[in-house]
């Protein structure tokens, strides 16, 4: 049977209007009977910040449109209950980002329950086709519904060949201990393992304004008018994808879910609906830079020597999000950054000469180095929180997410929310 993607018109985040769009793509797609008992909703919550990260998450707005259906279905009793699910970025606390994303109100609104994934205890699941997990934990709510959705924002990520959309908020699905290992590049095979334990029923997603051009919590948003609905996640993605502009191929992780045997293999098997044809949407979109481009032609003063392996969702790709996520807030201070720095990244064989080398990431701190002064930020890859308070330690590269609230979120509020999750699973093992 042919997969069909849903692509509807929706110019504004008037939830009334986001509400009936649904209603539309749900009824074209005859998905209504798939949701039922507990339902488990996943956004994308990666960073919600009022001043520098304002459009890379699924806004409020948007989840109130999804909440008004489940509601409905709920007071007629094919819904039992809602959960709303999420594992924000490294480093930064989850319940927060509920706060700091507006979703509170939604769920005194609507009668959900915010689950803050490190504070809880999680499941075991494992993997039978995994290349690189062979088990994951997730959060026993997802783990036991009935009835998964995701809801995740359209938006182009440097550190996923270009796009994040419903196979990369899988992400999300797992804490930070796992989440970061094979964030390398092993990551393409990574998400296509999470999609054994995570498989969306129901994809909604919101593309009113996509977010495009540099960081994936930083960038700027762009209107699309769009809400993207599917019952297949990489029928979803693959349409996404074309919708972007990308070709599929070169998306690693679609890549590799269809070498794995995940269908439908091409946007040939795919049946696209509704009042926004895909050209339509294209043609709007081809206007934005995704900014995906390989770190060392990133312009800026410092001299960037790659290595191998090429880590796109690693060591290159972060270093590439932090450039781009000055760029986006503070252009003006590319300019200041440090022009007698030479950065490496990767395993560079031929010596590297400089007045000051930063070696980044633990493959680079292999190279030979002839340096006046080196400095090295360890990690594989070193995540974005460490990267952003070192090269501000270092250099005095004072990026845009370098800020008191930031700073006692990451440094304070997260590892006391670790903690608290930490006493919460071992009681649970002990019950």
């Amino acid at each position: 049977m042919q997969e069909r993607v849903f692509i509807g018109r929706c110019s504004s985040y008037d939830p009334q209007a986001i509400a009936a769009v649904i209603a539309r793509g749900l009824t074209e797609l005859a998905a209504w009977d798939r949701i039922r008992g507990k339902v488990a909703i996943k956004p994308n919550l990666v960073l919600a910040h009022p001043v520098h990260a304002r459009h890379g998450y699924t806004r409020a707005e948007f989840m109130a449109g999804v909440l008004q259906h489940l509601a409905a279905l709920r007071e007629r009793g094919q819904v039992a209950r809602v959960d709303i699910v999420e594992k924000c970025g490294r480093g930064a606390p989850t319940r927060g980002q509920f706060r700091s994303a507006g979703y509170l109100p939604l769920a005194r609104r609507f009668g959900v329950t915010l689950h803050p994934m490190e504070e809880e205890p999680r499941v075991a699941v494992a993997l039978q086709r995994g290349v690189c997990h062979q088990t994951v934990h997730i959060s026993p709510h997802v783990a036991g519904a009935d009835t998964v959705v995701f809801t995740p924002k359209l938006k182009s990520n440097v550190l996923a060949h270009g796009i994040s959309a419903a196979l990369k908020l899988n992400i999300g699905s797992v804490d930070d201990d796992e989440r970061m290992l094979f964030h390398d590049h092993r990551l393409d095979d990574k998400i296509v393992d999470l999609l054994e334990a995570v498989h969306p029923h129901l994809i909604i997603t919101d593309a009113i304004e996509i977010a495009a051009g540099g960081n994936q919590m930083t960038q700027a948003g762009h209107p699309l008018g769009a809400v993207l609905i599917a019952t297949n996640p990489l029928a979803h993605d693959l349409v996404a994808a074309h919708l972007l502009g990308l070709d599929p191929a070169g998306v690693g992780h679609l890549r590799r879910a269809v070498e794995r045997g995940y269908t439908p293999a091409s946007i040939e098997d795919i049946e696209v609906v509704g009042d926004y044809p895909l050209a339509d949407a294209q043609a709007v979109v081809s206007e934005y830079d995704l900014g995906f481009i390989r770190v060392e032609d990133f312009q800026c003063p410092m001299a960037i020597q790659s290595g191998e392996p090429y880590c796109t969702g690693g060591c290159h790709g972060v270093f590439l999000d932090w450039l781009h996520m000055i760029r986006d807030r503070q252009p003006e201070r590319i300019a200041d950054l440090p022009d007698d720095v030479t950065v490496v990244i990767g395993e560079v064989k031929e010596p590297v000469m400089g007045r000051r080398v930063l070696l980044y990431g633990d493959c680079a701190a292999r190279s030979r180095v002839a340096a006046g002064r080196m400095a090295c930020i360890r990690g594989c890859p070193p995540n974005h929180k460490n990267t952003i308070f070192w090269m501000a330690v270092l250099y005095r590269v004072f990026g845009p997410l370098f800020r008191l609230d930031l700073i006692w979120e990451g440094y304070f509020v997260n590892p006391a929310a670790r903690v608290l999750g930490w006493c919460r699973r071992v009681l649970a093992r002990a019950a």
